[in-house]
């Protein structure tokens, strides 16, 4: 008689299961084994790939590196200058019992327009104003060659500053790296930076330090040539140009005689000069904000705007930031780095209030008078 299964009475299916067993079980040993040996093998290869993803990332984003200058475009002491005078009038702050800040940003920087000026490149005198441009300004900086007033803006739950840059020379139109040094993961307070430099005027860029691609020219040098990102340009002979990231060719800048040149953006103005009201960016909404804009060869400003701040500033949006500079009557604007990046500094010290204190940086804009 055969039992289901194909066994027989005779016991022989019990047998046949048991040898099954028997093999079964031995094959899992064998592949326990096997995981066993392997099992090691396989942590050190991911303990090594992890080894590896951190030393990559403390060399390239952590530990300070150097850089180097990859090519002189424009010699400094070949551009116009400009032999450093004592300033007719010395830098003031507003009285504390002045009157209220005005709200309308067009009502206070007004300067005197040339009736007409030839430009050679680098110097800016035909259009350098005569008359004092700080009147009744937060703060004040007049010289023969340098003229600054900074005034602070409050309306519809922001607050912002802005200054108004005249220089007479394009080597007073100045960049400067933390430590005095170019490279990534080199960071100091730009009030120090501001300081080492004798900087009148100083204002945060665009924390280059912290990448390791993005355009970086700065006082006649190239240091990095890649492109990630829109990009600012101020030329030697003082215009100012901004340009997408498929617009902007490295080479062509240089061939211009590019003397200053900021990547991070992204540029706040179209071509005519008219605010740009839509931008894909993750940064669009409100943020403390530093930028600046551009008149004419020698004629600048730059915005600070503080936000996060509930009760005093909220921040603006690219679009807001965009019309402020429009409104302005700039002909192009640039977005530099922002959050707690963004700070306006005047004789080495804060004007504007940055989110959380501020932070360190990589490189400033800067304005003083000599080298």
């Amino acid at each position: 008689m055969v039992h289901s299964y194909g066994c027989t009475a005779s016991g022989q299916c019990s047998v046949y299961m048991s040898v099954y067993e028997m093999r079964r079980k031995d094959m899992m040993l064998k592949n326990k084994r096997h995981v066993m040996h392997a099992l090691p093998v396989i942590i050190r290869d991911v303990t090594m790939v992890a080894v590896i993803l951190v030393v990559f990332a403390l060399f390239h984003h952590v530990l300070p590196r150097s850089g180097k200058v990859l090519q002189n475009i424009v010699d400094p002491n070949s551009v116009a200058t400009v032999v450093p005078a004592t300033p007719d009038t010395i830098p003031t702050d507003a009285a504390a019992n002045n009157s209220a800040v005005q709200t309308q940003a067009e009502a206070q920087f007004a300067a005197p327009t040339p009736t007409s000026a030839v430009y050679t490149p680098g110097d800016f005198t035909a259009a350098f104003p005569s008359a004092d441009t700080g009147v009744g300004a937060l703060h004040s900086y007049q010289s023969d060659d340098l003229r600054i007033a900074i005034n602070m803006v409050q309306a519809n739950d922001v607050t912002y500053y802005v200054a108004d840059v005249w220089v007479k020379s394009i080597s007073t139109f100045k960049t400067a790296f933390a430590k005095g040094e170019y490279g990534t993961g080199i960071h100091q307070e730009p009030k120090k930076i501001a300081q080492a430099n004798n900087a009148i005027f100083a204002f945060t860029g665009d924390y280059c330090g912290a990448r390791n691609s993005g355009v970086v020219i700065r006082n006649g040098d190239l240091y990095r040539d890649s492109v990630s990102s829109d990009v600012c340009v101020l030329y030697a002979d003082g215009v100012m140009a901004t340009y997408s990231q498929a617009d902007f060719n490295v080479m062509d800048a240089v061939d211009n005689a590019a003397w200053q040149a900021w990547g991070f953006g992204p540029r706040l103005l179209d071509d005519n000069g008219g605010a740009i009201i839509e931008f894909d960016s993750s940064i669009k909404g409100k943020n403390p904000r530093n930028a600046m804009g551009y008149y004419e060869p020698g004629h600048y400003c730059f915005i600070t705007v503080d936000g996060r701040q509930k009760g005093y500033s909220v921040g603006m949006t690219l679009a807001e930031l965009s019309q402020v500079f429009a409104d302005l009557g700039c002909k192009a604007a640039f977005n530099l780095d922002g959050g707690a990046t963004a700070e306006m500094l005047f004789n080495g010290e804060l004007v504007n209030r940055p989110y959380k204190g501020g932070r360190q940086s990589s490189d400033i804009i800067c304005f003083g008078e000599g080298n």
